[in-house]
């Protein structure tokens, strides 16, 4: 039986991919700080292995390691160098080894959608380290041989777990307002655009991943819903799962931010600033895999895990 190690794997992809290996036939294993519970409750976990782990400890890709696994998926990765430290003590001991990257190694875009060659100007350090990341992943194959797959998720979307509104930030107030039929005011004129994803589309691209194989190995593949969408278009969508037709109102971001509080005013204004739309040409063509959920049927499971629908 071939052992699979998933880092963080009670996260909200986690919570669907471990369950995926498990019926595989994998021996799984999952590494968090703490003892975690996964998001959706599935068949299978009673057969997982939890180990405690923290990446901070010096120890900790040995400890890897040590758990002797074919498989590793690295759900918790956030540098370069955290990378390349566990590609170390892996080298030569896994048959394949996986890593969460993000859309977020991408800039603004030139053409939509973008593909995961194109656009390679992050803004940031996460971005940044997440597209360092994806180059020694293809540095790592070329010039090693070292069997690694890297995966850009967009907005992950899982129930029970508030995800990214028609205003570009974490909350359920925009839907509220949608729901009252009362004017929701977007920022500029809602043309930017949000590319969520769900976390069983996410772990079904990982999983294809590991069954592709050496086709996957010193590969970036984008991990999103079929299409982006615009915040005006998503806003008259959710709109309409409540029987209404959103009544929205425009103004430019410096003015709208004034109704936002301060942290949802800056998660707005990233989200606008990438504007992310991502092609899934590459993983249809080279891993067989089409993500199940569109945007909205993704957001739709998660308002309904709360009861918002």
């Amino acid at each position: 039986m071939k052992k699979a190690v998933v880092i963080g794997g009670c996260g909200k992809v986690g919570s669907y991919l471990v369950p995926m290996l498990v019926e595989a036939g994998f021996a799984v294993t999952t590494v968090s700080r703490g003892q975690t519970q996964p998001y959706v409750k599935a068949a299978g976990w009673e057969k997982v292995q939890k180990v405690v782990l923290d990446r901070k400890n010096e120890a900790f890709a040995a400890s890897v390691a040590a758990l002797e696994p074919d498989v590793v998926v690295d759900m918790i990765c956030f540098t370069e160098k955290d990378m390349l430290s566990l590609i170390e003590a892996l080298r030569g001991k896994v048959e394949h080894y996986l890593v969460c990257g993000s859309m977020w190694m991408h800039g603004r875009s030139a053409q939509v959608p973008v593909s995961e060659e194109e656009c390679r100007t992050p803004m940031e350090t996460y971005g940044i380290e997440k597209e360092k990341m994806d180059r020694a992943i293809a540095r790592e194959w070329a010039r090693n041989g070292f069997p690694g797959t890297i995966f850009h998720p967009g907005h992950i979307v899982c129930p029970g777990d508030v995800p990214i509104n028609p205003q570009g930030c974490k909350s359920l107030e925009a839907f509220h307002t949608l729901r009252a039929g009362e004017p929701l005011c977007l920022p500029n004129f809602g043309m930017e655009t949000l590319h969520h994803v769900h976390a069983k589309d996410v772990a079904g691209l990982v999983f294809a991943a590991i069954r592709a194989g050496e086709p996957s190995f010193g590969e970036g593949f984008h991990a999103v819903s079929p299409r982006a969408v615009t915040l005006a278009g998503y806003a008259q969508e959710a709109a309409s799962w409540y029987g209404k037709e959103a009544d929205l109102r425009f103004e430019p971001y410096d003015e709208w931010k004034r109704r936002m509080s301060e942290e949802d005013a800056a998660s707005t204004l990233t989200h606008m600033l990438h504007s992310p739309s991502g092609s899934m040409e590459k993983a249809a063509r080279l891993l067989g895999f089409v993500p199940q959920y569109t945007s909205y049927a993704a957001v739709r499971e998660c308002l309904q895990s709360f009861g918002e629908l």
